[in-house]
């Protein structure tokens, strides 16, 4: 049933994006749709009397997803302003889809709102390393954001940090080899380690912006750091009463799975994956970035009822499942409230760089 719901998912957002429906982008074309979202025009399945019942016309629109792998087949789709609210299902070859409207805010990306947000600024030590879910930020920027995960290259010995571009690259604009710093500059107080050098900006997975026609969406939000020396961190995950060691295993999402990560900002928090995105429209404002990025293939987790599961200062936070067995994506934005976190899939980030592997047991003694 997965199948159905991501067909009625792409429906739905080819009909937002013809009616300017997402926030942050312009309408667009018949003809403009079938070549961001072929499968969509080339079904016969009509999604009208849903759509006009439901008075969907009216909305904010920031992201459209559907359960995949669950058992519901269900199609969410996430606006900034409304109820939450079912909605009746639309009816396909093999049963009902239902559809449901979530409420999550405005979306968008912007690094200094951790100064502004609940400046914790955590920073996880195992031994004298910095563990991941820390503090960071280049040397030459005022925000925060999170040390996700140490890796290496698929060939090579040489130790990166992973997190966002935004984090580690402040929007593609950071020179290479310029230090990051943990905790960054400005999580500095008279309670933690002063900020000290991990690594050297790297390499990125460069951010893109303009309407998916003329520019293929995004689906990663990424960049590494080349470690300066191997004893200044460690692979373990937050404190060392709840932490735990990054899981090298990779498991690709299901919606209905339970998972948990630590990050800058909350810390330790837990979640259910939600959906898997068609589309979504992101805006990113950093010092020299600002642009509306366009995203496919990422999904969204909630937190658990009452709680936030990511904030700003939380990007880059390497995402694990609940019994910690295995590595399943990494944040990279969150809703207005926090309620949710949006991740890129861990299947698809060991693809980049040419490959990475998740490094297990370094520096973990505590």
């Amino acid at each position: 049933m997965s199948g159905n719901a991501k067909l009625v998912a792409e429906k739905l957002t080819a009909k937002f994006l013809e009616l300017g429906s997402f926030t942050s982008a312009v309408p667009m074309s018949g003809r403009t749709i079938e070549t961001i979202l072929p499968s969509a025009s080339s079904t016969s399945l009509d999604i009208e009397p849903v759509f006009e019942d439901a008075g969907f016309a009216g909305l904010a629109v920031q992201a459209v997803g559907y359960a995949e792998g669950g058992p519901d087949s269900k199609v969410h789709v996430y606006v900034s302003k409304g109820s939450r609210k079912a909605i009746d299902g639309v009816e396909t070859s093999e049963g009902e889809v239902r559809i449901e409207v979530n409420r999550v805010g405005r979306l968008v990306v912007r690094p200094e709102l951790a100064n502004t947000a609940t400046n914790r600024g955590h920073v996880f030590l195992r031994g004298q390393r910095v563990a991941c879910g820390s503090s960071c930020a280049p040397s030459t920027e005022n925000y925060s954001g999170t040390f996700g995960a140490v890796v290496r290259k698929q060939t090579g010995s040489q130790l990166y940090i992973l997190s966002n571009n935004h984090v580690l690259a402040a929007c593609n604009h950071t020179p290479v080899g310029m230090p990051i710093l943990s905790p960054s500059s400005m999580d500095a107080s008279p309670n933690v380690r002063a900020p000290g050098e991990i690594a050297r900006h790297a390499e990125i997975c460069e951010l893109r912006s303009g309407v998916p026609a003329l520019v293929n969406p995004c689906r990663e939000d990424l960049a590494l750091a080349r470690v300066a020396a191997p004893d200044a961190v460690s692979s373990w995950q937050g404190d060392a009463e709840n932490g735990y060691d990054t899981p090298r295993n990779v498991a690709p999402l299901v919606s209905g799975m339970r998972v948990k990560k630590f990050g800058r900002t909350t810390g330790l928090t837990t979640g259910t994956v939600e959906a898997a995105l068609t589309l979504a429209t992101i805006p990113y404002k950093s010092r020299y970035f600002s642009a509306t990025v366009y995203f496919d293939a990422v999904w969204t987790v909630l937190g658990d009822a009452g709680t936030t599961f990511a904030l700003p200062g939380d990007s880059g936070s390497l995402v694990v499942t609940e019994d910690e067995t295995a590595s399943v994506g990494l944040v990279f934005a969150w809703s207005a409230s926090g309620g949710y976190g949006i991740i890129i899939p861990m299947a698809h980030i060991v693809t980049c760089f040419g490959g990475l592997r998740l490094v297990q047991g370094h520096g973990v003694a505590p």
